[in-house]
């Protein structure tokens, strides 16, 4: 039996009109149960069509207005405590406005998913597809801050958490490819640099064990060769910019490291779409990507 919950985040965003284009790839996906969680008056067409559907399962839980991050944690612990019942073997969230939500206490909703699942602070990112994927190694972080984050202890977590995502839900041969912090992985640098003191000794470690894996590279030649690759970046835009421009709408965005995955589209809440008649500019490739992840793989 494979069921997932679907975490309806921002009324302000697309969310609602995705869902509804996607309600026939829903309806007739292989997944048993889905069930819906949040607020069933700010999403009154999904609850609608969840009553007439028995796939469907709507768990309401209102808002309040004057505090979306509290309804934020309450859908997301709904949604583990489901999954430690073994009720649902994934969950999908869908995208959301980070500062109304988040109130800056998290860099964004890995992190948040990941503090309030279990707090081991050994949750990695990746965005996926069937082309190639990436992995920014330093999420939602001003570039100025992005040096002082890199550990050797986290490279090796992130490193850990692709190579078992691969090999035990996907079950697909891969080579990671580690980017350079600096210009041209800091070939031209005199000076020693995380290039150097961290990146290149954690590669050495993992190919003395077998893992196939390459690096530091300089990231501007480094997507010439692209199939079955996964790409670790030290920073957000190093590896979310060619991965966008290739994939397109056909990316998702999975928190991995964690026993319970959690996907979401890859883009934002597109609020300025929210209003807009026109159907065909809502694209929903991202969120059919999601399900179709889900019954595809040993979620």
């Amino acid at each position: 039996m494979k069921n997932i919950s679907i975490l309806l985040t921002d009324n302000n965003s697309i969310n609602e009109k995705i869902i509804v284009k996607s309600l026939k790839k829903l309806k007739n996906c292989k997944l048993d149960k889905i069930i819906f969680i949040g607020d069933k008056k700010l999403f009154s067409k999904i609850y609608s069509f969840s009553k007439r559907i028995d796939k469907f399962i709507f768990l309401n839980i209102i808002v309040n207005k004057k505090n979306y991050f509290e309804y934020l944690k309450k859908i997301t612990l709904a949604s583990i405590r489901l999954f430690k019942e073994k009720k649902i073997q994934a969950i999908i969230n869908m995208p959301l406005d980070k500062k109304k939500f988040l109130n800056n206490k998290f860099f964004g909703y890995t992190e948040f998913f990941s503090y309030y699942f279990d707090n081991k602070k050994n949750e990695t990112m990746l965005l996926y597809s069937d082309k190639f994927s990436v992995s920014p190694l330093t999420t939602h972080v001003e570039i100025k801050n992005v040096d002082k984050i890199i550990t050797k202890n986290k490279l090796i977590i992130s490193i850990k958490n692709i190579v078992n995502f691969y090999k035990k839900k996907v079950k697909k041969k891969i080579q990671i490819i580690v980017l350079g912090l600096n210009p041209h992985a800091s070939k031209d640098l005199q000076n020693l640099n995380k290039d150097e003191t961290h990146l290149r000794p954690v590669v050495k470690y993992f190919s003395k064990k077998k893992v196939d894996i390459i690096g530091p590279i300089s990231s501007d030649t480094a997507f010439n060769n692209f199939k079955n690759k996964v790409y670790l970046g030290m920073y957000h835009d190093q590896v979310l910019v060619p991965f966008k421009m290739m994939n397109k709408f056909k990316g998702i965005n999975i928190t991995i490291g964690k026993k319970l995955l959690r996907l979401s589209p890859d883009h934002g809440p597109a609020k300025q779409l929210n209003n807009n008649k026109n159907k065909s500019q809502i694209d929903n490739q991202s969120f059919i990507e999601c399900i179709k992840f889900c019954e595809k793989f040993n979620v």
